[in-house]
């Protein structure tokens, strides 16, 4: 992991110069694009086929059976943590409009937070626990490294998957004032399912459509049609997502080098 990333060298945290950024940053590569991150990381590789003609969800059990409290993965229904998930997503599915998501971009992304190492950053994360995640109530910190070691588990070559799974929630620090400071965001602007924002909401979002009803851009015809602000066809890269740790982490790590593939 080390030819990827170095625990104990800095990384900055904290807009993209124009010259390299798409006109709405969105993630292309490691942060997971309309999906949670918790998901993201093992999931993704069980569409690989291996030369036997088997996924690799076959040739590996990976997938525990039950979440932290027994129950099934991605309840929304009903889950022991419906109230404050449920709250989250609403506020959430309100206030994530374009125009919020240009001001959080250009608020955060001048990597102007202040110097952290990896560790230092996970660390912080002992105080934060995700109130969009239905399966879990643990700090982030703690499930920073249960992703880790259960990737590395199940893929003890793949020494940059190991990585991703220590470093997929440590955007998470938007929320945190140590780092944020007076930009700090409120949960609903950091965790969660991302969407795009500028046009209209999809069904399959966690909650619905109805979850959007609040929200300030479904009333505006700019925004609101099923393809809103975007040609159809322009491509994932040229969509505005709802701001997050997901994307927020992304930027990081391309600003600093790293060469996760």
């Amino acid at each position: 992991a080390q030819g990827h990333a170095r625990s104990g060298q800095a990384s900055r945290f904290g807009a993209h110069p124009a010259s390299t950024s798409p006109p709405f940053p969105a993630p292309t590569s490691m942060a997971a694009v309309g999906a949670k991150a918790e998901t993201a990381a093992v999931p993704a590789a069980a569409g690989i086929v291996s030369d036997k003609g088997a996924s690799l969800e076959a040739l590996h059990d990976w997938r525990p059976k039950g979440n932290a409290f027994g129950d099934s993965f991605r309840n929304y229904d009903d889950s022991k943590r419906q109230d404050i998930v449920q709250q989250t997503y609403y506020t959430m599915h309100t206030n994530q409009t374009v125009e919020f998501g240009k001001d959080v971009r250009d608020r955060w992304l001048r990597f102007d937070k202040g110097e952290f190492t990896i560790m230092e950053a996970i660390a912080m994360l002992d105080t934060l626990v995700d109130d969009s995640d239905p399966d879990n109530d643990l700090p982030n910190s703690i499930h920073d490294f249960q992703t880790a070691e259960r990737i590395r588990q199940q893929w003890p070559e793949e020494d940059w998957f190991h990585l991703v799974g220590l470093l997929h929630d440590i955007g998470k620090v938007l929320a945190l004032p140590d780092i944020a400071g007076k930009d700090i965001l409120p949960q609903w602007a950091v965790v969660g399912d991302t969407f795009p924002v500028g046009c209209a909401p999809a069904e399959e979002c966690v909650f619905g459509r109805k979850s959007f009803e609040a929200n300030p851009d479904v009333a505006d015809p700019a925004f609101s049609s099923e393809n809103g602000m975007y040609t159809p066809g322009c491509g994932i890269s040229n969509l505005m997502m709802s701001w997050g740790h997901d994307e927020y982490m992304y930027w990081v790590l391309k600003e600093y080098g790293c060469t996760i593939p």
